[in-house]
């Protein structure tokens, strides 16, 4: 399950969506288009039909051959991918909430995403974070790629940073499972140091 920070899921669905419509425009259209000759005069539609495939002659081993091989096996992996896009298991976007009674109690990811977001953007010299929640049943794993500061001392960040988000995850009530921290440093000038107090 792939929430809006990771927004190819939804462009996927947005595509199979245009797809699908097309494949049923053109389908319908073409049957409109058969119906109507048939409808008014089965008998010369069959014989025209007849006529054209009478004159459809193709060489075993010839360029148009080929070219007839290449053309069906493209169209028959689009068809496979377009199949395997369109009954793929869909990923569960919300995870049911550890403890209590009520075993209804889910929260949708969007929102687990969004805290674990604002509480790593909270921590120093990190400038931003962008969580990916994948649920599996009552339990959440959590891929994050934080954005820090190029002079961070990145072992102990990555640790602080996970200590943050098991912290996250435990105030929501949900149950925390392969958490995977991916520290990016940020090119550019070290983070200004801290001001002293003035004496």
């Amino acid at each position: 399950m792939l929430d809006r920070y990771l927004p190819g899921d939804y462009r996927t669905f947005q595509m199979l969506n245009v797809i699908n419509r097309l494949i049923v425009s053109v389908l319908l259209l073409l049957c409109i288009l058969l119906l109507i000759p048939i409808a008014v005069t089965p008998q010369g539609t069959a014989e025209f039909f007849s006529f054209q495939l009478d004159r459809v002659h193709v060489d075993p081993i010839s360029i148009t051959h080929l070219v007839i091989i290449v053309a069906c096996c493209f169209l028959i992996a689009v068809c496979v991918l377009l199949l395997n896009l369109e009954w793929r298991r869909q990923r569960p976007r919300s995870v049911q909430i550890a403890g209590g009674n009520s075993k209804s109690a889910e929260l949708a990811t969007e929102s687990v995403a969004g805290r674990i977001r604002a509480d790593v953007e909270a921590v120093p010299q990190v400038q931003q974070a962008t969580p990916i929640i994948l649920a599996r049943g009552g339990v959440v794993d959590v891929q994050l790629e934080v954005r820090v500061d190029a002079d961070v001392d990145v072992p102990a960040k990555a640790q602080e940073i996970e200590q943050v988000v098991r912290e996250s995850v435990s105030r929501m009530g949900l149950k925390l499972g392969r958490p995977r921290v991916k520290i990016v440093c940020a090119p550019g000038r070290p983070s200004d140091p801290t001001p002293a107090a003035p004496p």
